[in-house]
Formats: structure tokens, sequence, C-alpha cells
């Protein structure tokens, strides 16, 4: 594991157990390990390490999502049945903790700070995702399925991580 790989998987820890603010710099140091001068060669600033936790969030649930997703030829409504199902299969996991951005914007609600911002980017690439599915789903209106599908997806989550 390389010293990059390993600050963040100490921040992702603490920021699912703790939150993102009330895991300090100096906390994830100590869960990382390493020194404060690593932490910064890698990451410029602690917003820096925010976002790439938030992008790697986002990396991984896509390609954990393409991985499972069928190569054979489907009708769209089975290609949508699908993507519902490991959806479903993915936030009922006892390691999903909410959508990263969602968490992130509440913590820092300010439209103009740059997590903040980034959340936004990442709610867009979702919905973007979900319309090439629907595209390839054959959908006549993809973008406002893939809104629709955002919508259900993101509700979903957080009835998820809502629940007791």
């Amino acid at each position: 594991m390389t010293m990059y790989e390993k600050i963040l998987t100490a921040a992702t820890s603490l920021f699912e157990t703790r939150g993102i603010q009330a895991s300090g710099v100096d906390t994830i140091i100590a869960e990382a390990g390493v020194a404060k001068a690593t932490l910064y060669k890698h990451f410029p600033s602690k917003n820096e390490l925010i976002i790439a936790y938030l992008r790697d969030k986002s990396d991984k649930f896509y390609t954990w999502l393409n991985d499972r997703l069928s190569n054979k030829k489907a009708t769209s409504i089975e290609i949508l049945f699908e993507l519902c199902a490991l959806v479903e299969m993915w936030i009922s996991t006892p390691a999903f903790h909410g959508l990263p951005f969602h968490i992130a914007s509440v913590e820092f609600p300010d439209p103009a700070h740059p997590i903040n911002k980034y959340s936004a980017v990442l709610a867009v690439e979702l919905q973007g995702y979900l319309s090439k599915i629907a595209a390839i789903a054959g959908a006549k209106d993809p973008e406002a399925l893939g809104q629709q599908l955002a919508i259900l997806f993101e509700g979903a989550a957080l009835v998820e991580r809502l629940s007791p």
C-alpha cells in the first residue's frame, strides 16, 4: 500500500465513523501512522484529502456497479431491474454509510465551499451515469429517466441511512 493509499484509507475510516468535520488532520495522521509532512506532501490541504475521499468512493461505486451489470443482451426493463437490484444490494450492505457526497454537502452547507461544490459535481455525475444506463436500456429520453433514477437512488440511499 502506498503512503497515499494509507492516508486515504485512514481518512475514509475516520470520515465514515466519526464524520468528516470531526476527523482532524492530527487524528488522520495518527490513524495512518504517518508524519504531518507526509500527509501534506500527498494532500496539500484537508479539503484536497476530502475531495480525494469523495472521488475514491465514487470511483469504487461505479467499478462495483459496472462489474456486476450484466454484459448480456437484455431488454430495457431487465437492465433497469438489474440496476435497481444492484443498488438495493449495495445500500443494504453493512459497509454502506450513506452517499458520501450527501454527507459532505451536509457537513459543508455553504454552496461556495469547495467540498459542497465538489459534492454537487458528483451528484451531476451520478445522474449522467444513470442517463447512460437509461440510453443503453433504450429509453426514449435517457436524460429524463437518468434524472428520475438519480432521485430514486438518492432517496433510497437516504432512507437506508436513516433506517434503524
